[in-house]
């Protein structure tokens, strides 16, 4: 199974990861880290010893990040770096981690990475309101 971890400012994630749990139940493997309070050495740290169980599993990890810039996202490419098996994925959305949590066990990590980014795009629109068309 691949792991994923949300790594973002603040309780974004966390508060994310309890949407996934409301809607779905408990997700093993799926879990967050906030910069909150973090230097950037913290943060890599503290993403590299969430990514520990899933390293030793070989199936990898998901690393979605809140902004392709800043501390979430140097953090990632740092403990990337450190990884052999860890992809990082920018733009979180909920429709993302609930599409991760179907396919994670049955798509390769790089195809899975590929897939989380078309499904936060597919996700991303202007509602219809009224009688408007999309």
């Amino acid at each position: 199974m691949i792991h994923g971890l949300v790594v973002t400012h603040g309780a974004v994630g966390a508060e994310l990861l309890k949407v996934v749990g409301m809607i779905l139940g408990p997700e093993p493997g799926l879990s967050a880290v906030s910069n909150a309070g973090l230097s950037l050495r913290g943060l890599t740290t503290a993403i590299v010893a969430e990514i520990a169980d899933a390293e030793e599993d070989g199936d990898g990890t998901l690393v979605f990040i809140d902004d392709i810039a800043g501390s979430c996202a140097t953090a990632a490419r740092l403990a990337a770096a450190e990884s052999g098996t860890m992809r990082v994925v920018s733009g979180v959305n909920l429709a993302m981690l609930l599409d991760f949590t179907t396919w994670r066990e049955s798509l390769e990590l790089d195809e899975l990475a590929r897939r989380m980014v078309e499904k936060g795009r597919s996700a991303i629109g202007v509602v219809p309101l009224g009688d408007e068309e999309a």
